[in-house]
């Protein structure tokens, strides 16, 4: 195995259209024959692309915080986030970690409970947030009736306005700020606050998964397993897609009056060209010990149950999605893994419990959600192997 680029630059050079060194991968997958399959397979961890590149570097990019959002996030019902490390046990209340981050404002009109840190041009909170790590702000702070606490240091670019606010650490405003209300801090400090957009959401940091899927049109393994791309182009009745390890590609899913499950068995990634739309529920499912990219160039319509992946290893799911538009949750859904979907939203009227992280453009919460952060997410790309 050869030295590998960091995870960003991994993220830069795809939103590029170029290659990146990385794990080594076969070359010979890339000439369409797929004769690389065995040998692929030989290798353990997170898939490899045809352009060398690792998705367990491309994780490590793009899931650096349990929720991120490239728009502003209005959250109108109690959220809280959390972290665990599911290479040491399953999920537990209470774990540290589970940032928050935008790129834009946060709204919040309930309880907000956040285990790591909040980074945003603003938060607008509603009657009690409590963040156990560091808050930055390029913005403003608070409501007049907001308490608010903050386990580490705060930095506000903008005015703060509160019914309270308790900083363990320090509490650094701008020149400018004007700070109401009852304030207290571990020091004061009056100076510059710069906090960059957090999230990897513009052109030049974004990951093309469009291009991605693109190079895996003809470089594949279906003929390995007998699969052809329009074999769920139109389908009826409930549908079934086990996949055992390789490169899997397919044009689109319709399939009317019926639901798909798809099992990934081994070392899997699947690049769907087109929408999704499915009539009844979803299920993706990663056995113990694999591993599955799935790809998706076109819109997500899936108005039944969606169950995605394992509570217990959400860092062995990872989903990017291309298009813009709603993907809607009903109630009883759970997702248990990382969603990429920098221009779509995410949509949430029911009690809703994610294990893992979701980068999407704006997240339209009506009802309380968990977000039970991944830890191992960040080192994903330590397991990759040729």
């Amino acid at each position: 195995m050869i030295a590998r680029a960091s995870a960003l630059a991994l993220a830069l050079l795809l939103a590029s259209g170029g290659g990146a060194t990385g794990c080594v991968a076969h070359d010979t997958v890339a000439t369409g024959d797929g004769d690389d399959r065995d040998a692929y397979c030989l290798g353990s961890g997170p898939p490899v692309l045809v352009d060398d590149t690792c998705t367990g570097d491309v994780a490590e990019a793009v899931f650096r915080a349990a929720v991120c959002a490239c728009g502003d996030l209005g959250l109108a019902a109690a959220v809280t986030l959390d972290g665990f490390d599911s290479r040491t046990g399953p999920w537990a209340p209470g774990g540290a970690g589970g940032d928050l981050a935008s790129n834009r404002g946060v709204d919040t009109n309930a309880a907000l409970t956040v285990g790591g840190n909040v980074t945003a041009t603003s938060l607008a909170a509603g009657p009690r947030a409590d963040v156990a790590g560091d808050l930055a702000l390029a913005g403003a702070l608070g409501r007049g009736s907001s308490t608010i606490t903050v386990g580490g240091s705060a930095r506000v670019g903008g005015d703060v306005a509160v019914a309270a606010l308790d900083v363990r650490g320090t509490l650094t405003t701008s020149a400018a700020s004007t700070v109401t209300g009852a304030i207290t801090a571990g020091t004061r400090a009056t100076g510059p606050v710069a906090v960059p957009p957090p999230c990897p959401c513009d052109p030049a940091s974004a990951l093309d998964v469009a291009a991605v899927i693109a190079l895996h049109a003809t470089a594949n393994h279906d003929a390995a397993i007998g699969l052809a791309p329009d074999d769920l182009a139109a389908a009826s009745g409930d549908q079934a897609l086990t996949l055992p390890c390789g490169r899997y590609y397919l044009g689109e899913v319709q399939i009317g009056g019926g639901g798909l499950r798809i099992r990934a068995e081994g070392r899997v990634a699947l690049f769907i060209a087109g929408n999704v739309t499915i009539d009844g529920d979803l299920t993706v499912e990663v056995a113990p010990g694999a591993e599955l990219d799935l790809f998706v160039g076109g819109a997500l319509n899936l108005p039944g149950l969606v169950t995605l992946g394992d509570p217990a290893r959400p860092r062995a799911l990872r989903i990017y999605v291309a298009s813009a538009g709603t993907l809607a949750l009903s109630g009883g859904s759970t997702i248990a893994g990382n969603l990429y979907a920098p221009a779509a939203d995410l949509a949430s009227s029911a009690a809703v419990e994610i294990f893992g992280a979701v980068l999407v453009n704006h997240w339209n919460l009506s009802a309380p959600a968990a977000v039970h952060y991944d830890r191992a997410i960040t080192t994903a790309g330590d397991a990759c192997e040729p």
